[in-house]
C-alpha cells in the first residue's frame, strides 16, 4: 500500500479554503442562473452574495501577494461574474447577438485571468490556466443553455462537471501558492 505524504495543517487549511471559495463561486453562479431564468424573487440577494466571491478570493491572495495583485484578481473575477450575468440576461431576452458579443468578452476575460495568475507561481502554466478557465466557461455556458431549454437532467449533469472542474482549479491554485511560498507551509 502506498502511503500519501502528510500535509501540514497550513497546507490543508489553504486547500480547504480555496476549495470552499471555488465551490461558493460555482454554487452561487448556479443559483443566479436558476433565479434569473426562473425570474425568482431571490435574484438580487443571490447576485449580491455571488459578487462577494471575488473579494473573498482576493483576500486569500492578499495574504501572499502585494495588494495590487489581489486588487487585479478581484477586478478580473468581478468582471467575470458581471459579464456572465449580462450574457445570461441577454439569452433570456432573446438577444442572441448581444449574448455572443458578451460571450467573446467573457472568454477574453478568462484569458486575462490566466495571464494575471500565471506569473504568480513557478507551478502555474499560463496555457493550463487558460484551458481550465475556458473549460469552466464552456461548462457554465452548457449549464445555462440547458437551464434555458428546460433540460434539467442535462443542466444538473453540467453542474456536476462544473463542480469537479472548480475543485481541480482550486487545488491547482493552492498548489501554486504552496510552491511559491514553501516556507509558509
Amino acid at each position: 500500500m502506498h502511503k500519501q505524504p502528510s500535509m501540514s495543517p497550513k497546507t490543508v487549511a489553504l486547500h480547504d479554503e480555496m476549495r470552499e471559495l471555488w465551490e461558493q463561486h460555482v454554487y452561487f453562479t448556479r443559483m443566479q442562473i436558476i433565479s434569473a431564468v426562473g425570474k425568482l424573487p431571490d435574484l438580487a440577494a443571490t447576485t449580491d452574495r455571488l459578487m462577494r466571491n471575488p473579494g473573498d478570493i482576493a483576500a486569500v491572495c492578499a495574504r501572499y501577494y502585494p495588494k495590487a495583485v489581489a486588487d487585479k484578481i478581484q477586478h478580473l473575477f468581478t468582471e467575470h461574474l458581471q459579464i456572465a450575468g449580462d450574457m445570461v440576461g441577454a439569452l433570456i431576452n432573446g438577444q442572441t447577438e448581444k449574448a455572443n458579443e458578451l460571450k467573446a468578452k467573457w472568454y477574453q476575460n478568462a484569458d486575462d485571468i490566466a495571464a494575471a495568475l500565471a506569473p504568480l507561481s513557478p507551478a502555474y502554466d499560463k496555457s493550463e490556466l487558460q484551458a481550465m478557465m475556458r473549460r469552466h466557461l464552456d461548462l457554465t455556458s452548457q449549464e445555462a443553455a440547458m437551464r434555458l431549454a428546460g433540460n434539467y437532467p442535462a443542466d444538473i449533469a453540467a453542474f456536476g462537471h462544473i463542480e469537479e472542474e472548480a475543485l481541480l482549479m482550486a487545488d491547482y491554485l493552492s498548489n501554486g501558492i504552496i510552491k511559491k511560498f514553501p516556507g509558509r507551509f
